[in-house]
């Protein structure tokens, strides 16, 4: 009896094609992945906690100056530093994981390619006789670069949009709990 499971398109399948292909991230790249996540979660950190701060700005800083006859606007010069600071801390981890993912995509796609080499000189001649030259050639430029741009633009912005959808539910919770409470009911229904 055959196993359904192991089908091609089936979860275990897929579940095994990705912790293979991650495999080859873990491989001499694993620190730089650790990495690229902190960075990740920097650039996320920094976006949600510019958007909380203009609320403190106006708040805070620039409606007390209206009511003011001779506003002084050392706070509000610090405060808007201070936000300067947070957007170019995100930008600068965004542009830092973008440039190591490039990296890591790269090396992967030269041991994936590196591995299907191996293999292709252990398979026998008679392989080569019934498969279109083409076909092979496919599976060397288009195949892995696929995976490449999977690595390099998929899977940070996946881990990038998990990561804002995060940080900015925590953002939300601080500030005004009934209202992230009104937010996720109308998310539900």
């Amino acid at each position: 009896m055959k196993n359904n499971n192991m089908r091609p398109g089936s979860p275990v399948k897929k579940s095994r094609t990705v912790r293979r292909l991650m495999s080859y991230v873990g491989r001499g790249y694993g620190f730089k992945f650790v990495l690229v996540l902190l960075c990740i979660l920097v650039s996320a950190i920094a976006s949600v906690s510019g958007s909380l701060f203009l609320g403190s700005l106006i708040d805070d800083y620039i409606t007390p100056l209206l009511a003011m006859d001779n506003p002084v606007f050392d706070g509000l010069i610090h405060a808007l530093i201070l936000m300067g600071c947070l957007y170019l801390t995100g930008a600068l981890c965004a542009l830092a994981y973008n440039r190591l993912m490039v990296t890591i995509s790269q090396g992967v796609q030269k041991k994936i390619r590196d591995d299907l080499f191996s293999h292709m000189q252990s398979l026998p001649i008679k392989y080569f006789d019934t498969h279109a030259h083409g076909d092979v050639m496919s599976v060397y430029t288009n195949d892995v670069d696929t995976l490449r741009q999977m690595f390099s633009q998929s899977i940070p912005q996946v881990i990038n949009s998990l990561m804002m959808i995060v940080v900015a539910f925590v953002g939300m919770l601080f500030t005004d709990l009934m209202m992230t409470g009104v937010v996720i009911l109308c998310i539900i229904v």
